[in-house]
């Protein structure tokens, strides 16, 4: 539970740190089906994101740099 500082993992904690995402984490703690719902439209959304093709994208050999 982020909102009493019991975050699985640190990332997750993070979403809740006096920032701007803490109104957001407070109402999907709440309220189940705002969250459920936010999330599943958010996976059709990243579902519908085309991979970049042929010299538009790249696979990176180190996913902190571009490849040289």
């Amino acid at each position: 539970n982020l909102v009493v500082r019991q975050g699985l993992l640190h990332s997750d904690q993070e979403l809740f740190n006096n920032g701007s995402q803490d109104s957001l984490v407070r109402q999907y703690s709440t309220n189940a089906a705002a969250f459920s719902s936010d999330f599943a439209a958010a996976m059709v959304k990243m579902g519908n994101i085309s991979p970049l093709k042929g010299s538009k994208g790249e696979i990176r050999l180190n996913c902190r740099k571009v490849n040289n």
